[in-house]
């Protein structure tokens, strides 16, 4: 304890990988507004050499390397001792996949143990396999960033008093720093573009985004396709545009991409045909572009965003009331640039950063409070 002061509360959070991605971009986020509440923050993390371990380094977090062994017994221990001169108070999860890890270790140091949960638990326990029960059930408080994932949660059979919700959010002021930048000319042109930002994987079902445009030109409009991201499923996603008559000039498949709130900005509407999600990330974004957004209800897309206020939410796999609210809005600019002020309006408001560091220190407190953990609480009544 050299040197430390006693009553700040030192927050360790394991990370499963700093990749880009929504988790770890709202990881960022979390280690940010820790330190502005006052906490000292470590990150542990199982990759390295990745792209979001700059951020945490401008911000005085550099993450400590724990990954080295493949074995998950092997990890459990250079985990807790990496975390022998630190002593947290909370130890934090930022992936479903490292909860084993926080709940193992925790108790060694005497701190309050957190998982979470990134998806609708209905995903987590699919993709985790007989990993999944111990991942949700071995913590003893879970961070979950969507009523979605706390229904899933709550039906099979976890105690309420263990999830606790804690909604993503986004740097309103370095979004609108990177919307000003990038260069795409693909997206020049008078046709109304609809865009889609993800992974190309199983759940984000980019395949229904591909059908609606072919089903919203098929009806005359000249709507056209822009999906970022990569993934397993690209090959798959682009046979299918070739089939469905996309290529080349009604749909871009950009790739992974740094400047995506630059895309956004450029892009006439949002929409979003996941199958599963958590709380979409993505969505904030879109909105913080002032794009009004067709939603599929996947995860808390329907909480996020308002029916008929800041866009639609369209029954899920009906791609053709997709297709044709993306005409609708692809032949109405006003309706767009309404629909679109009011997403912005409503993600300034509940969406912050700011607030986010009162929602997560308020439930860092609940839990030591509810497992009568003073050593944290005391550390927690000053932050």
């Amino acid at each position: 304890m050299s040197g430390r002061i006693a009553s700040r509360p030192r927050v360790a959070i394991v990370a499963g990988t700093l990749a880009q991605g929504g988790a770890e971009k709202q990881l960022v986020y979390m280690v940010r507004v820790l330190l502005e509440s006052g906490a000292d923050v470590r990150v542990y993390s199982l990759t390295r050499d990745e792209l979001h371990e700059e951020a945490l380094r401008a911000m005085g977090a550099a993450p400590v390397w724990v990954g080295r062994y493949g074995n998950p017994v092997a990890r459990t221990c250079a985990l807790a001792a990496a975390l022998r001169d630190f002593r947290p108070h909370i130890l934090q999860s930022a992936h479903f996949y490292t909860n084993l890890y926080v709940a193992l270790v925790a108790p060694l140091y005497g701190a309050v143990g957190i998982g979470t949960v990134r998806s609708d638990v209905e995903h987590e326990m699919r993709t985790n396999g007989r990993w999944g029960r111990w991942l949700l059930r071995a913590p003893s408080a879970l961070i979950l960033n969507s009523e979605a994932a706390r229904r899933n949660a709550l039906a099979l059979g976890i105690a309420p008093g263990k999830l606790h919700v804690l909604p993503n959010a986004i740097d309103l002021d370095a979004f609108d720093r990177r919307a000003l930048g990038g260069h795409a000319p693909e997206l020049d042109g008078a046709s109304p573009i609809a865009i889609g930002v993800g992974s190309f994987v199983p759940a984000k079902r980019f395949d229904r985004f591909l059908r609606a445009i072919a089903h919203a030109r098929s009806s005359g409009s000249d709507v056209r396709g822009v999906l970022v991201g990569d993934g397993p499923e690209r090959g798959a996603l682009e046979a299918l545009a070739g089939e469905l008559g996309l290529l080349p000039d009604a749909v871009w498949f950009a790739g992974r991409r740094n400047d995506v709130p630059a895309l956004l900005s450029r892009a006439h509407i949002y929409a979003l045909t996941s199958g599963h999600e958590g709380f979409p990330n993505v969505l904030l974004e879109a909105m913080a572009a002032r794009l009004p957004v067709v939603a599929m209800p996947a995860g808390d897309a329907d909480v996020i965003v308002q029916d008929g206020v800041t866009g639609c939410i369209i029954p899920s796999d009906d791609e053709r009331a997709l297709a044709m609210r993306l005409v609708e809005l692809a032949g109405a600019p006003e309706l767009r640039a309404r629909l679109g002020a009011a997403g912005r309006a409503r993600v300034e408001a509940n969406y912050g950063c700011g607030v986010m560091r009162g929602r997560l220190v308020a439930i860092h407190r609940a839990i030591a409070e509810r497992l009568r953990n003073r050593r944290s609480l005391a550390a927690l009544a000053n932050s």
